[in-house]
């Protein structure tokens, strides 16, 4: 295979849809099962989401690891899988169609990003030495991986998480972070992103002083736009009834990957969070690179409100949800537009920001560990 795969990958006959991997506004299900429920504010303007596609029942389901019942080569009690994928029968019930051995040297796959024209991209880490690495492959018809081989970047220093492939499959950005033990970052928290060009291997990496996270890292259709968030790690107040760490400051910006410079500071401006105490959730770049929605949360129990911004304008509130205690809310997302290749899984790439609270020890890796393939 070449290792450009990204480039040369043929179109696929399905998509990918992840919860992990918002690409339009909020939907909101209440199921009464006890607890909070958010009720509509109807008062807000509207919304601007598009109708809500069909529902098309995922045929496969690509996770790392193993990732369910089913007949391998080495046994269930053998070595994890580098990734498996499971095709769902008519009753629903995943059955194996492949079960992938680990490459030599590749470490264990966090994440599995879906690429353009019907490619995918695994992400695998190791900590001693401390280094991640690149695969892409494709898969058949029937559900069976080919083309498994490193993309033309050979190691990457440090952890990767926040995965994000440009619309041409051409370049690749990400968060990077130093190794603890058990592929959980170590060191204080810093915002950094690197981006890698697919066909010479090149990286080129910018970053931000201070104690910051990074996340919701996504190309714009220009594949040269590149989107985040980023958020300032602060001591817990008193007043906010939050002790420790905890994401603060919340802001997204665009930022040009061909002008000079290393610093993500540098990125024009989209949206800051308003005061009063909100936590911002989700905050999502769109496809133009000037606008974007997201997801903020005030108060205990929370009201929720949906947003939209663009650059150089106040956000605009579409939806506000408030506090009911007798239900609750299950908050996902789901695609209404093109894909975005994207892992998308919050304000810290690394998963280390739980709603608003800094957990620096948790295992934050994988959290894009599955793909569900319509």
């Amino acid at each position: 295979m070449e290792p450009d795969i990204l480039r040369d990958a043929e179109p696929a006959a399905w998509r990918v849809r992840r919860w992990a991997a918002p690409v339009a506004l909020a939907v909101l299900v209440a199921t009464a099962i006890g607890g909070v429920r958010l009720a509509v504010d109807e008062s807000g303007p509207p919304g601007t989401a598009p109708p809500h596609p069909a529902y098309t029942p995922p045929r496969f389901m690509i996770a790392v690891g193993r990732s369910g019942a089913g007949s391998e080569p080495s046994g269930p009690s053998g070595p994890a899988p580098f990734f498996q994928v499971h095709e769902f029968r008519p009753d629903g019930r995943p059955e194996l169609a492949d079960s992938v051995r680990t490459p030599p040297s590749a470490g264990a796959a966090q994440e599995i990003i879906e690429g353009p024209r019907g490619a995918f991209v695994v992400v695998s880490s190791t900590t001693d030495p401390c280094e991640s690495r690149f695969y892409g492959f494709r898969l058949t018809s029937d559900g069976h991986v080919k083309d498994l081989a490193p993309l033309r970047a050979g190691t990457t220093p440090g952890l990767v998480a926040g995965t994000a492939v440009s619309p041409d499959g051409q370049r690749i950005a990400y968060a990077t972070a130093p190794c603890a033990g058990d592929l959980r970052p170590a060191g204080p928290p810093r915002a950094t992103v690197t981006v890698l060009d697919t066909g010479t291997g090149r990286r080129r990496t910018w970053g931000m002083a201070g104690d910051k996270v990074v996340g919701h890292i996504v190309w714009a259709a220009d594949g040269r736009t590149l989107g985040y968030s980023t958020s300032d790690i602060v001591e817990g107040t008193a007043a906010d009834s939050i002790t420790g760490e905890t994401a603060a400051n919340a802001a997204v910006r665009a930022l040009d990957t061909g002008a000079p410079g290393t610093d993500l500071s540098a990125g024009r401006p989209l949206f800051r969070v308003p005061a009063g105490g909100w936590t911002v959730t989700t905050a999502v770049m769109a496809p133009d690179g000037r606008t974007g929605y997201g997801v903020m949360r005030r108060g205990r129990p929370a009201t929720t409100v949906l947003f939209t911004f663009e650059e150089g304008r106040e956000m605009r509130i579409t939806k506000t949800y408030r506090p009911d205690p007798n239900k609750i809310v299950t908050l996902g997302f789901v695609s209404m537009v093109e894909p975005r290749h994207a892992c998308l899984t919050g304000p810290d790439a690394f998963g280390r920001v739980i709603e608003e609270r800094f957990e620096a020890g948790s295992r934050s890796l994988g959290r894009c560990g599955t793909a569900m393939v319509s």
